[in-house]
């Protein structure tokens, strides 16, 4: 083990290259893997099933053609998905795509997009109690597995910190935290005899709420940035206090002088449909979860995990 001396000094070091690598970059949904390990990851995730469709002399009622149409349709779904897997497996999450991957990653999130099964995808997702926990269909935690934004594919470029596993956590709504591991560039070449792991989380704590006119936009505003170390050289440093940055200040500002304030009292509501920080559930099931940011913002394909821990 490192002495102390040491080890805070390449601990800091390691942190202030990741803090200039991706403090703000961090505001979007962001291990490297081989590809072998992806293919049997997302692989599993796909349940294939043999559809007995009835024949069409057997179809005598109008309600039993919608039965056809919602079993084609899944269907349907579930060999996009397999495609889409493939793709996350083959191009590290999109960090390494082609023109040509992303083209038909593109493609099949269009097609997905008109068979997403899920109406009002947002409901809930602002802490409304009038809803069941399990008639929430956002809550849960989603790990990425296919980017096409470029704020967050950029931060595969870093030479000193490599994105390892991306979240979105959405168990207590209306908080939504992303969460980006990352991890010493040096870290993805050798195996972990020869350089022992080192981890740092970053966390962006944001607000969700649904959007008045588009059951399916949930509107985002930012609360807070912290970086956690959570492993340095083989050893636990998660009891390391954090380094954070409180971004709610400026909203409480605004609350304390808006009624002495003419005309703030008027002012866009955060609800407002088109009103910025926002993101669009393209498709969602119970096991993956598209969505398209704002633009210039790109596409993000998330799988639901059990847990998200380092």
């Amino acid at each position: 083990m490192m002495k102390g001396g040491h080890e805070m000094i390449f601990w800091f070091v390691f942190v202030a290259i990741t803090v200039l690598e991706c403090q703000w970059r961090a505001q979007a949904f962001s291990p490297s893997t081989v590809v072998s390990s992806y293919v049997k990851t997302y692989e599993g995730l796909v349940h294939e099933s043999v559809v007995h469709l009835a024949s069409v002399e057997d179809i005598d009622t109008p309600d039993e053609e919608i039965t056809v149409s919602n079993f084609d349709k899944s269907e349907e779904a579930s060999l996009l998905k397999r495609k889409l897997y493939q793709l996350a497996a083959s191009y590290d999450r999109g960090f390494s795509a082609t023109p040509k991957a992303r083209k038909e990653a593109s493609d099949i999130i269009d097609k997905l997009s008109a068979v997403n099964p899920t109406e009002n995808a947002s409901r809930g997702v602002d802490g409304d109690t009038s809803y069941k926990s399990d008639d929430v269909p956002l809550k849960a935690i989603w790990r990425m597995i296919w980017t096409s934004a470029l704020d967050v594919v950029s931060l595969g470029a870093s030479p000193f910190a490599a994105p390892s596993a991306i979240y979105q956590v959405i168990t207590d709504p209306p908080i939504a935290t992303n969460v980006i591991d990352f991890i010493p560039r040096i870290q993805t070449f050798f195996p972990s005899s020869i350089t022992p792991p080192s981890l740092l989380r970053a966390e962006v704590s944001t607000r969700a709420s649904s959007r008045q006119g588009n059951p399916n936009r949930v509107g985002l505003v930012f609360e807070g940035v912290k970086l956690q170390p959570i492993e340095l050289l083989g050893q636990k440093v998660d009891n390391l206090p954090p380094l954070s940055v409180d971004l709610t200040w400026q909203q409480t500002l605004f609350d304390q002088i808006a009624p002495y304030v003419p005309g703030f009292g008027s002012m866009e509501s955060p609800d407002d449909t088109d009103k910025p920080g926002y993101f669009d559930v393209e498709y969602l099931d119970d096991e993956l979860l598209v969505i398209r940011q704002q633009a210039p913002g790109g596409v993000f394909a998330l799988v639901k995990v059990d847990n998200f821990d380092p």
